[in-house]
């Protein structure tokens, strides 16, 4: 059976004799997976795998999972126009046809460089592109000229052409032969130059005696080819299309037009053709496609309800295994390495078929397989015939709709019986020897819903009903009084099963899932939402002695020897986490029905293969029912209305991994290269720190069957597996040297060499070592700084205590010393000699006052508020205001404008106040002047104080230099300052004080 069976793929119609066999499974891309439009103008895949789309609405990149979209750059220009050519010559140099420019294209920077046409040309006819061997690019204007592009001097030209044509010949294709020769298509025949001699062959000169120029049928010729066998193929019109070939090896001709015809009268042209690297030969164009057997040489069309286009614009080779079409319906791939797959696919017509169970049953060397639906009751189908009559099966039906509700089917080996689990608590027992059928109610199962069916290793039948019953069975045949309850629970019962070591676990709705002993029903284990994901159970598999599944939501991987739980989800590798069906390989493997595809588990690595969009059974029915394990090996899924029978030995596993290719780096999510791109941007600015690295295996058919694995050296402590997204999101990254690498690994662990990309993110300048260490230095100065002002901030203070100290010490230390001896004398004349005491009390008068006045101008200095020039030149105008009034002296003071600037310490503004000070006293006592005139002034860094009196003067060489006049000498020096004295007796004294700033 399993020869037969898997011996070609077919999809059979239920309830319709004819059948569809497809010869491809196909996979469609459209505006909903990305492309930006349906209509596909343009194919190419290059040297490093990824596949090029030219549409209407612009240049797109396939990786064979996503589309991304390419701008095309021109300077001073960016248009958004049609892309319908697409070419890498010789040296790998991308070539396009965007709209009506031609020219060259830069991928990594999206720059296109336009080729201008040498003078203006007649394109009303349409063009093409086309490279010959040595990478000459060919220009042809259909039906008027052949240029080419002259790269050198960055024109379109027919000067110098590498290709002779016929003058007057308008051209529509050019073909190279395997000696060199190019044959041109045209409106006027064929013709051939032979690049070595320079001579050019056509039906009138033709001395070489070439066969093909013989045949005086072409006249308009759409294009010529030779395949690897030499046989010659002309596509021609005369004056409806044809297609002929010549064969050298037996020198015949033959007709094909007839081969491509389409089964419907629509128009159809065949005007595009592809050899594959077997040498099988494909055509196509609108309403065609074609491949060519050559063992019939014969065409045979390509008709597949999954594979509908208008027009086929172009066509390729993919060395993965399959071709990709360009049409005006999208974007599509042949999958070539097709499996062997049973697909039934039910009329639905009268409605869904609901398909709930399916069963092998083998009778009497017969096998079939038995689906039951909910509402159109048993179906049998053997796969080779197709179905088979069941009327029988309904012969005393008791409840016409009940009998077609089917939830369960079982194969009951030890009686020859198929027992059929129904709605309502009916019971559906076929007898295969006598193919008698009876229908029971059983008392024990009380009308409800019989859900699920198992047979324990003693034959004897369990029943699982919507109401959350247990039944067992232990009769011979159809024996009413042998269902026995064994126990209830809470919720429905969806599934049954009894284990190898005979128990039976019991799924359940409400209460998670229950092992019962089989002898008496006695409950030995209960697992509940402690243990599992939930206690909403409805599909269990044991896979070997320990291992059991569990799932609804989720998968639950249970251990039943160390009662360990482990639960995986989408986020695991699972193609959905909603789980419709399981079942198992002999060698322990499990698949998974889900929403999303199948599944195929593996317990002993804990790892997924999913199989996606690309691969078989991407297509599959999302609304799964049921399953199971055929005889031979062979799983069976069935959904609402389709069966699928497929051998899993054919998907193989543990593939030898492939490297991953870095198919994007994106910097805050503009593109700017991949790892095909020698000079991808490998240094980045401090700034330029956030990356969005994507990858694949560029293998459409076998990117989905390894598991992705990342890290970034310099970043990631460890790998990370990529989890549906295949793509690494790196921000902030701070300045460093990074290696971004990405392996692949099979579903046995083993890993690619990997990927690798390089990159720096060069630090700013506030981020260099050297800026850092000025910063350092710069910091430690500072702090040196503060800590100098400090210590000189406490020298100061410490200076003016001791400054403060000293002149208390002097001034009023001795002031009060004058003023004890005072008093002392002054108590011991008091009584003896009056006049001397009240001399002495005036004397101490006089002390205290003048101790008063150092008081005040001590205090007064050392005032924060009086630090300025302004505050000092104020007091001294008060001073000599107070001191010279009572002599009746008139004061006049000039000061000049930078007088008031002036920045003084607290020293120096206390030694000029007092050298001003004890200029005024002296004058107020010793000139006998009417007026005095004081002035401030600035001039060339100096700073001049001058007191002018106009008194009696006196001689400088008889003057007795008291206490008075030498504080003052030392206060200038103090300043760095010049105090002069002049004077003239009758005419006055000036004191100068000249200070250098």
């Amino acid at each position: 059976m399993k020869k037969v069976l898997f011996a070609f793929l077919l999809v059979f119609q239920v309830t319709i004799a004819s059948a569809e066999t497809k010869r491809f499974f196909v996979t469609r891309f459209g505006t909903a997976e990305g492309l930006a439009t349906n209509q596909v103008l343009a194919i190419h895949k290059d040297s490093h795998k990824y596949l090029w789309v030219g549409s209407a609405n612009g240049l797109q990149r396939f990786d064979g999972r996503a589309f991304m979209s390419y701008e095309i750059r021109t300077p001073g220009e960016q248009p958004s126009k049609p892309v319908s050519e697409i070419l890498t010559d010789t040296r790998g140099k991308m070539w396009l046809r965007v709209g009506e420019d031609y020219g060259s294209y830069v991928p990594e920077n999206q720059l296109f460089t336009k080729f201008f046409f040498e003078k203006k040309e007649d394109r009303a006819l349409g063009e093409s592109l086309w490279m010959d061997s040595k990478g000459n690019l060919f220009v042809i204007l259909n039906n008027n000229k052949l240029l080419w592009i002259d790269q050198e001097r960055g024109i379109i030209t027919d000067q110098n052409l590498p290709v002779k044509i016929p003058p007057g010949w308008r051209p529509r294709a050019v073909f190279e032969d395997k000696s060199g020769r190019y044959w041109v298509s045209s409106v006027e025949g064929l013709s051939v130059f032979d690049p070595k001699t320079q001579v050019i062959y056509t039906r009138e000169h033709n001395p070489l005696g070439l066969e093909i120029l013989k045949n005086p049928d072409f006249g308009y010729v759409f294009n010529y080819n030779e395949d690897s066998h030499g046989v010659a193929w002309i596509n021609y019109w005369a004056p409806e299309e044809k297609l002929v070939s010549y064969d050298p090896q037996t020198k015949t001709w033959k007709d094909h037009k007839a081969e491509l015809s389409p089964s419907n009268p629509n128009y159809q042209e065949a005007f595009g053709h592809l050899e594959l690297p077997g040498g099988e030969l494909w055509r196509y164009g609108v309403q065609t496609l074609a491949d060519f057997d050559p063992n019939t040489k014969k065409f045979t069309p390509i008709v597949q309800s999954d594979l509908r286009f208008d027009i086929v614009s172009k066509m390729i080779w993919d060395d993965t295994g399959g071709l990709w079409l360009a049409t005006d319906s999208g974007l599509y791939f042949l999958h070539f390495d097709m499996p062997s797959i049973y697909f039934l696919d039910a009329d639905s017509k009268a409605g869904n078929n609901e398909y709930q169970a399916i069963e092998e049953v083998i009778f009497g060397g017969d096998t079939s397989l038995w689906l039951g639906s909910w509402g159109k009751g048993l179906n049998i189908i053997k796969l080779e015939q197709g179905k088979q009559d069941t009327q029988w099966a309904y012969r005393g039906a008791p409840n016409p709709t009940e009998s077609l509700q089917i939830w369960d089917i079982h194969h009951d080996k030890k009686r020859n019986l198929v027992w059929v689990g129904l709605q309502g608590g009916l019971l559906q027992i076929v007898d295969l020897q006598s193919k008698k059928v009876r229908f029971l109610y059983p008392e024990a199962i009380g009308k409800s819903t019989i859900r699920t069916i198992a047979e324990d290793g003693q034959g004897n039948l369990w029943f699982g009903t919507q109401n959350g019953s247990i039944i067992k069975y232990e009769g011979e045949g159809f024996e009413d009084g042998s269902f026995r309850r064994i126990q209830k629970f809470s919720g429905r019962i969806p599934q049954i099963l009894v284990s190898k070591d005979q128990h039976l676990w019991v799924t359940t709705t409400n209460e998670g899932v229950y092992v019962l002993d089989l002898s008496d029903g006695k409950i030995l284990r209960q697992l509940d939402d402690s243990i599992l994901a939930s206690n909403n159970i409805q599909r269990v598999l044991q896979v070997n002695d320990s291992i059991f599944l569990f799932g609804h939501e989720l998968l639950n991987k249970y251990n039943s020897k160390s009662g360990k739980n482990e639960v995986f989800s989408h986020s695991d590798g699972l193609a959905s986490n909603t789980i419709l069906h399981m079942e198992s390989e002999p060698n322990g493997l499990a698949w998974i029905y889900t929403p999303n595809g199948l599944s195929r588990f593996d317990i002993a690595t804990n790892t997924f293969y999913s199989f996606g969009k690309n691969h078989f059974f991407s297509t599959i029915p999302a609304d799964g029912r049921g399953g199971t394990r055929l005889s031979h090996g062979e799983l069976a899924f069935i959904s609402s209305n389709a069966m699928m029978v497929f051998d899993p030995s054919q998907f193989g596993r543990n593939l030898p991994p492939i490297v991953p290719a870095i198919t994007n780096i994106a910097l805050f999510g503009t593109y700017i290269g991949d790892g095909s791109v020698p000079s991808t941007k490998t240094e980045f600015s401090a700034h330029e720190n956030s990356l969005t690295i994507a990858f694949n295996i560029l293998n459409f058919i076998l990117q989905d069957r390894f598991t992705y694995h990342y890290r970034l050296v310099g970043a990631d402590p460890e790998w990370r597996e990529a989890k549906k997204s295949f793509e690494a999101v790196y921000s902030l990254l701070p300045p460093g040297d990074y290696s971004f690498e990405v392996k692949s690994a099979n579903e046995s662990g083993q890993f690619s060499d990997p990927a690798r990309y390089d990159f720096i993110i060069k630090p700013s300048l506030a981020q260099t070592w050297w800026f850092k260490a000025l910063l350092a230095l710069i910091f430690l100065a500072v702090v040196y700084v503060i800590y100098s002002l400090h210590i000189n901030r406490i020298l100061a203070v410490a200076k003016l205590r001791n400054q403060l100290a000293r002149d208390l010490h002097d001034d009023m230390g001795s002031t009060l010393s004058t003023i004890n001896i005072l008093s002392s004398m002054a108590k011991t004349k008091i009584g003896i000699d009056p006049a001397k005491s009240s001399e002495y009390i005036s004397k101490i008068s006089e002390n205290s006052q003048r101790m008063m006045e150092a008081m005040d101008d001590i205090v007064w200095s050392i005032k924060p508020q009086n630090d300025t020039m302004e505050k000092l030149v104020a007091r001294m105008r008060e001073f000599a205001n107070e001191a010279l009034e009572s002599k009746d002296i008139l004061l006049s003071m000039e000061i000049g404008e930078k007088v008031l600037d002036m920045k003084l310490s607290m020293d120096a503004r206390r030694d000029l106040f007092l050298i001003f000070k004890e200029g005024i006293n002296n004058a107020a006592k010793y000139s006998k002047a009417e007026r005095i005139f004081i002035s401030f002034s600035v001039e060339k860094n100096t700073f001049t104080l001058r007191i002018r009196d106009y008194g009696i003067g006196f001689d400088l060489d008889k003057l007795d230099e008291g206490n008075g006049l030498e504080n003052m000498k030392k206060r200038a020096k103090n300043l760095n300052g010049i105090l002069t004295i002049q004077s003239t007796p009758n005419e006055g004294t000036t004191l100068n004080l000249r200070i250098a700033l």
